[in-house]
């Protein structure tokens, strides 16, 4: 049986579309993620390729990473995200593409999914983790926003509402453990950076 957290899922790509611009002009540049982003990228050499998976608009941290000298590829469902991209940072590379379907053929030193991962149901979260994994390099990092808990919320963009849900932080580690990661690191609900929650790991 269909219920509403299943249409607001369905719709939720669709929702950022329709709201491209909007959300890239009121996307807040205040960057309280800045601590996590250095974090993970201390464990990354200048000049390596980080992936950005839902990358929406490319601010503030994919500018923030590309203006370090890294370089960005960076992937999302919204196509007018992509051309917003396209059109800020033309020298990286952008990609239009469902992170469930990631189909990429190297390996990354970092892989990021910022206020993204999230939108998934968590089927698709236990599949989408595995593959990100998989295209993480051997001594790679990892970082990722999930919930704070187990279960499925609804949030909102540009007042539509848009899905989100969560493993258990437990079930989140024994997939990286199994996976071959370290240094798993985990912060709930953390009041430094707008309460989101923080899985940082590392190969």
């Amino acid at each position: 049986m269909t219920t509403h957290f299943d249409d607001v899922h369905r719709d939720t790509v669709d929702v950022y579309e329709r709201n491209a611009s909007e959300w890239d002009k009121h996307r807040s540049r205040s960057f309280t993620e800045k601590p996590w982003i250095e974090k993970f990228l201390q464990t990354i050499p200048l000049g390596e390729t980080v992936l950005d998976i839902g990358c929406g608009a490319g601010d503030p941290i994919a500018r923030y990473i590309i203006e370090l000298g890294y370089l960005v590829t960076g992937i999302d469902a919204s196509p007018s995200m992509i051309e917003i991209c396209k059109s800020k940072f033309p020298e990286q590379t952008w990609i239009l593409g469902d992170m469930r379907e990631l189909d990429l053929d190297q390996e990354f030193r970092g892989i990021l999914a910022w206020d993204s991962f999230f939108h998934l149901k968590q089927d698709e979260q236990r599949a989408a983790l595995r593959e990100f994994l998989r295209i993480l390099a051997s001594n790679g990092t990892l970082l990722l926003t999930i919930g704070h808990e187990e279960g499925e919320v609804l949030g909102a963009v540009q007042g539509e509402q848009v899905f989100h849900s969560s493993l258990a932080p437990r079930e989140y580690e024994e997939i990286l453990v199994g996976a071959g990661m370290q240094h798993i690191q985990f912060q709930l609900q953390d009041q430094s950076c707008g309460s989101r929650s923080i899985l940082f790991a590392r190969k």
